[in-house]
C-alpha cells in the first residue's frame, strides 16, 4: 500500500510578513479526505563559525516563541537574489562580528516536518575575519558569545542547547568533521 497522500486543494489562511499558513485537503491512502495545516516560513541558513584554535562564535538572544533566552549559532533567512553562502556570511557578520572567508556546506534539514515546509542549510564557516561593525537586524537584541567547541558540544549533548540548528551543527561537526 502506498503511504502517499494526494493533494486535492490548498487554501491560504494566513499571509504574514514572515510566514504563510495553508489549509490543505488531501486524499489519504485509504481514500478518505483529511485536512493538513501547513506553515510556510522562508528558508534559512545557519553557520557554525569556528576559529583555527577551535573557538566558536555564537549568539544569545530571547526567543518569544519559547519565552526564554537561548544560545545559538548565527542564522537568518535568505534575502531575494542572495546566495546561501552570502546569507551565511551576512548573518555571521551581523550577529557575531566575524565574517567567514570559507563556507563549507554541511547539511540541510527540515525543522518541523509534521506541519512546516521550512528548512535550514548549515555551513561551517572558517578563516574568520573581524567585521567592521556589529549590525544586528532592527529589533534584534543579541549578546555575542565565544567558547571552545568542546564546551558547545557538552552543552548540546547535555540538553542545555535547545535550538535544533545549533544542536545539530555541534553534533554534525563532532561526528562528521572531527570524526570522533
Amino acid at each position: 500500500m502506498s503511504l502517499e497522500e494526494k493533494l486535492i486543494r490548498t487554501k491560504t489562511v494566513y499571509n504574514g510578513k514572515y510566514v504563510q499558513a495553508e489549509e490543505r485537503i488531501v486524499r489519504l491512502p485509504d481514500g478518505r479526505e483529511a485536512v493538513r495545516e501547513i506553515v510556510r516560513p522562508p528558508d534559512a541558513v545557519g553557520v557554525l563559525p569556528i576559529e583555527a584554535d577551535g573557538t566558536i562564535h555564537l549568539v544569545r538572544q530571547y526567543r518569544q516563541a519559547i519565552g526564554r533566552v537561548i544560545l545559538e549559532i548565527p542564522a537568518g533567512i535568505i534575502n531575494p537574489g542572495e546566495s546561501k553562502e552570502e546569507t551565511g556570511r551576512r548573518e555571521c557578520e551581523e550577529e557575531t562580528g566575524v565574517r567567514p572567508a570559507k563556507m563549507e556546506w554541511l547539511f540541510r534539514y527540515y525543522h518541523s516536518v509534521g506541519f512546516s515546509t521550512g528548512n535550514i542549510e548549515i555551513y561551517l564557516g572558517t578563516e574568520l575575519a573581524k567585521a567592521s561593525s556589529l549590525l544586528p537586524d532592527d529589533g534584534e537584541f543579541i549578546e555575542r558569545v565565544r567558547m571552545p567547541f568542546d564546551e558547545l558540544y557538552r552543552k548540546a549533548v547535555s540538553g542545555e542547547i535547545v535550538d535544533s540548528k545549533t544542536m545539530l551543527a555541534a553534533l554534525w561537526y563532532q561526528h562528521r568533521v572531527r570524526k570522533v
